[in-house]
């Protein structure tokens, strides 16, 4: 079943959960598994969404006390470039300014179920399903989002899965994990590390430094191969930015 992770943030609490409902309402008929999380005040959105691929779709209300929600997609648009914003509001005077956001669609209130599910429609076309790694952990079942692993190492016999919620350690071998993974944005750097360059801060000699301030060192033996795979997929990310 396709998972999508979605944020709504609005001041007003009626309008948020009937929001909500007409979110949930749209998941149900398209059989899909929705992560939803409310907010009531762009500052706690922000408190909270300070990483790109926490959300992949995020419903804003414009008008709000303190930091309204042109200020917030502001914000946001200065670390994620790719989650969908959905403006929800009052007022149409702000359509033009959706644009300097790159917002997906805006929403005059009150809402109605088809606009919702139009909107929504159109993001699911234009995004991909969160992607999560299944492990099994102290006899536990654990759902990572790709997008919150940082890198995994191995350690003995255990994989150590380094996450921005915490390690997660498990006893599947670093070859099996990256093959389950398969994706662009991760890279072999080691024969025992395996990291996300979406949280790579900067490179700095023969390290990755990551964004937790962890030092992952370059395997020496194809240092210049697996430079040239970064510095390659940073171009790709930048282009595809524009």
């Amino acid at each position: 079943m396709p998972k999508l992770s979605i944020a709504i943030c609005d001041d007003l609490p009626e309008e948020r959960m009937q929001l909500a409902k007409l979110v949930q309402q749209y998941g149900k008929q398209h059989n899909l598994e929705l992560q939803l999380h409310l907010f009531s005040s762009g500052e706690e959105l922000l408190n909270v969404f300070s990483k790109p691929g926490q959300f992949q779709i995020l419903f804003l209300d414009i008008y709000m006390p303190g930091c309204s929600g042109m200020d917030t997609a502001r914000h946001i648009r200065t670390f994620d470039s790719n989650v969908l914003i959905l403006f929800a509001t009052t007022s149409q005077e702000h359509g033009l300014d959706s644009y300097e956001v790159r917002a997906s669609d805006y929403l005059v209130k009150p809402l109605q179920a088809e606009d919702v599910a139009r909107a929504l429609d159109w993001c699911l076309e234009h995004t991909e399903p969160l992607r999560c790694l299944s492990i099994s952990s102290e006899w536990e079942r654990h759902e990572i989002p790709l997008s919150s692993i940082q890198y995994i190492d191995v350690y003995g016999h255990q994989s150590c899965i380094h996450t921005e919620q915490g390690v997660i350690v498990t006893r599947r071998g670093l070859d099996d994990l990256e093959s389950t993974i398969d994706s662009p944005d991760f890279l072999r750097c080691h024969r025992s590390v395996l990291v996300n360059m979406n949280h790579i801060q900067s490179l700095e000699g023969n390290d990755f430094h990551m964004s937790d301030s962890s030092l992952i060192p370059i395997s020496s033996t194809n240092r210049t191969a697996i430079r040239r795979q970064f510095f390659d997929w940073i171009y790709r990310k930048t282009w595809e930015q524009l």
